[in-house]
C-alpha cells in the first residue's frame, strides 16, 4: 500500500492540497471574493481525481470522468434539493466550470511517470488523512459570522454584470410589524409549550403549564426581535465583477410565522451611485427562483437564498439555431433551413454548403459568400445580421424539416 501511496508526493498535488486547506479554512474567511471562490475549485479538482486515483490506480479514467460529470452537475440548479439533503452549500456560477480544467490537467500528470518527492511512509499516511478532511470539509458551512448570525438565514450575493455594483439592503421592520409578530409568536409559543407541558402532565412526567411559563415565551421573543434589530442593519455592499459575498438576515429557515419585511429592498448602484436595479419581495423572489430547484417565497425558504445580479453567460451553442425558420421581412434569404453543413433558401429551393466560425454562418452560393452573424435563439426567436442585405429577424417554422440535424 506504502508503494502505492509514493505518487502522493507529487509536487502539484501537494501544492493544490495545501492550496485547498489553507483556502476553505483561512482565505476565504480574511478575503471572502472572487478570487478564493475560485481557488477551491480549481484545487480541489486537480487534487481530489489524483488522489482517488491513486489509491484505486486501476479506476484512473472512470475517477476523473465520474469528479466532471458531479462538479457540473454540482454547480447547475438541478443540485438545489441534493445539496440541502446533505446539509452541505454552494452558490450557482456556472463560471465556476472553467475550474475542470484542472481534472484534466491532473489526469495528464497521472498519464505520465513525473518526478515526486521521497517521502516518509508516516508522512504519506498524513497526506490522506489530510486529503480525506479537506475533501469533506470544503462542502461544510463555515461562514465567518458571531453567535447570533450564525442562527440567522444567509443571503447570498453574485455580480455577473459586467461592472462593479454597490449593493444596499433595507431589511428594517416597522414598529407596527414588530409588535404584530410578535403578538403571534407569543400567541404561538405558548399554544405549543401549553399543549406539551399538559400532555406531559397528564402522563405524570412534569408539572403542567405554569404562569412563569409565559413570562419566559414573552422573554424569549423580546430577547429574538433584539438580535433581529441588531442584524436588520446592513452594511453597503461593494462586489466586483463575479465577485461573490454574503450577508445575514434576521430570519430563520423554519420560522413560518415572520416573513420580510413590507418595505424590504434591495437597490443595486454602480460606483456613481445611479440606481441600476431595485427589488421588491416579488422581484427578489422571482430571481431568487431562477436559479431555486423549489420555489421559495418569504414564509415558504431554505437555509440560504442565492440572488445573482445580472444574468449568468451560457454559451453560444451552434446546434440550437439548427432548423426551419421564416422572417416576415422581405428579402434574399426570408426563408431559410441549415444544419451544420447545408444551406437551404426555401424561398427557392437552393440548398448551398455552409461553414460556422463561432456566431457567423458563411453561406456560399454561386454568386458570393453570404455572411451572417447570429444572436442566440431566445422564445424561437432568431435574429441573423447578414452582409449583403438588412437584419432579419426570424421565427421558427412549424413546418418539417427536410435537410436533417446532422
Amino acid at each position: 500500500m506504502t508503494r502505492n501511496l509514493t505518487r502522493l508526493g507529487q509536487p502539484v498535488f501537494i501544492i493544490s492540497l495545501i492550496i485547498l486547506i489553507l483556502n476553505d479554512w483561512f482565505f476565504k474567511t480574511i478575503f471572502h471574493n472572487f478570487i478564493t471562490g475560485k481557488l477551491s475549485d480549481f484545487a480541489g479538482l486537480f487534487a481530489f481525481p489524483f488522489f482517488w486515483s491513486v489509491i484505486f490506480p486501476k479506476r484512473v479514467k472512470e475517477i476523473h470522468l465520474g469528479t466532471f460529470l458531479f462538479f457540473v452537475f454540482w454547480k447547475s440548479p438541478f443540485s438545489e434539493t441534493f445539496v440541502h439533503f446533505i446539509g452541505a452549500s454552494r452558490i450557482v456560477d456556472f463560471s465556476d466550470n472553467m475550474a475542470l480544467v484542472s481534472v484534466f490537467l491532473s489526469f495528464q500528470i497521472l498519464k505520465k511517470e513525473s518526478y515526486v518527492l521521497k517521502l516518509h511512509p508516516l508522512f504519506l499516511q498524513l497526506i490522506v488523512l489530510l486529503s480525506c478532511f479537506s475533501f469533506v470539509a470544503t462542502t461544510q458551512k463555515r461562514e465567518p459570522c458571531t453567535s447570533i448570525e450564525c442562527e440567522f438565514l444567509v443571503l447570498n450575493l453574485s455580480n455577473e454584470t459586467n461592472k462593479k455594483v454597490i449593493v444596499h439592503i433595507d431589511f428594517k421592520y416597522s414598529e407596527k410589524e414588530i409588535a404584530f409578530y410578535k403578538k403571534q409568536q407569543i400567541l404561538d409559543g405558548i399554544n405549543n409549550v401549553r399543549e406539551i407541558l399538559d400532555e406531559r402532565h397528564e402522563r405524570k412526567i412534569s408539572p403542567g403549564f405554569q404562569p412563569s411559563d409565559s413570562i419566559e415565551i414573552v422573554k424569549n421573543t423580546n430577547e429574538n426581535w433584539s438580535n433581529r434589530k441588531k442584524i436588520s442593519l446592513i452594511d453597503p455592499l461593494v462586489l466586483n465583477v463575479h465577485e461573490s459575498k454574503w450577508v445575514a438576515i434576521p430570519l430563520w429557515q423554519f420560522d413560518r410565522l415572520v416573513g420580510f419585511p413590507e418595505n424590504f429592498k434591495i437597490s443595486v448602484l454602480d460606483t456613481n451611485h445611479k440606481i441600476i436595479k431595485t427589488y421588491n419581495k416579488k422581484t427578489f423572489f422571482e430571481k431568487v427562483n431562477q436559479n431555486s430547484a423549489v420555489k421559495l417565497d418569504e414564509f415558504s425558504r431554505e437555509n440560504s437564498l442565492n440572488l445573482i445580479l445580472g444574468e449568468v453567460k451560457k454559451p453560444f451553442i451552434l446546434s440550437d439555431c439548427y432548423g426551419k425558420w421564416e422572417s416576415k421581412t422581405n428579402g434574399t434569404f426570408n426563408k431559410i433551413e441549415f444544419n451544420s453543413k447545408y444551406f437551404s433558401n426555401d424561398k427557392t429551393g437552393d440548398v448551398y454548403n455552409c461553414q460556422f466560425k463561432n456566431d457567423t454562418i458563411l453561406v456560399y452560393t454561386p454568386e458570393k459568400v453570404h455572411i451572417g452573424i447570429m444572436k442566440k435563439p431566445k422564445d424561437d426567436v432568431l435574429v441573423i445580421s447578414w452582409s449583403t442585405e438588412k437584419t432579419l429577424t426570424y421565427k421558427r417554422s412549424s413546418e418539417p424539416t427536410s435537410l436533417g440535424n446532422q
